[in-house]
């Protein structure tokens, strides 16, 4: 359950509202219909789409292990604040979200967010909410959030390095940044089929691009697959950093 002071401020209005009330009844009939047509949505735009998942899903290791890590990697202590870049689905919002105060995705794709909006209202998780944006220009000011990820994000931008900077700059000092994707390989297919615009990465290139931005970078995590191996990248802006990165 979301825990702190919007929380309970949000339970304070809802509570102050008659239940009776003609405007409140057609809002949440309204509100019903909306959430109905998501999750249509969301069921078609799967059916479509699934071959292609699976396929290259069946290249690498389960996700549910990749979610997993990610999990037991971010810090035991409460997270208040939660940006996942290129949210898709909202996979990472959907599994982080019990554990953290407010969790935010963004995406390009308004077809995605329909999905990820339909996910999270069938999990209820009322903390978590998704949004079109840019993750060249996030539309959050700096130093915003505890935590940031990206999930098999990178290997589709054309500037990976430009996103992490960009990342940082809405961390605030002492916040993680995960990044989860994978490693350097050589199935030209994905670039031709899958739009992918990298075919992986090396451990040394997506170090390099934490460290220019001002992380500290902890060794890197492999989860092999067959033939894809996941890497996971976890690094942190210092506590006592107080620059402001470049917008």
């Amino acid at each position: 359950m979301q825990q702190g002071p919007v929380a309970e401020l949000a339970r304070t209005l809802v509570d102050a509202v008659d239940a009776d009330d003609p405007t409140l009844a057609l809002d949440i009939e309204r509100s019903e219909m909306i959430r109905t047509a998501r999750a249509k949505f969301a069921a078609d735009y799967f059916s479509r789409n699934a071959v292609q998942w699976d396929k290259i899903r069946s290249l690498y290791v389960d996700e549910s292990e990749v979610e997993r890590t990610v999990q037991e990697i971010l810090p035991p202590g409460p997270i208040e604040d939660l940006l996942d870049v290129g949210t898709g689905t909202g996979r990472i919002i959907e599994i982080l979200g019990p554990r953290v105060g407010r969790a935010v995705g963004i995406d390009l794709s308004h077809e995605m967010l329909t999905v990820a909006r339909s996910n999270l209202e069938r999990k209820s998780l009322r903390n978590c909410v998704v949004q079109h944006g840019d993750m060249y220009q996030l539309p959050f000011p700096n130093k915003s959030f505890d935590a940031v990820t990206i999930h098999q994000v990178l290997h589709f931008a054309e500037r990976p390095g430009d996103v992490i900077a960009e990342a940082v700059r809405v961390l605030r000092p002492g916040g993680f940044l995960v990044a989860a994707d994978f490693l350097a390989h050589g199935l030209e297919f994905l670039r031709a089929d899958y739009a992918h615009r990298w075919l992986g990465f090396d451990d040394g290139d997506v170090l390099a691009w934490c460290r220019q931005a001002g992380l500290k970078a902890r060794a890197p995590i492999h989860l092999s697959g067959e033939p894809l191996t996941v890497g996971i990248w976890v690094s942190r802006r210092p506590a006592n950093d107080l620059a402001q990165p470049a917008a």
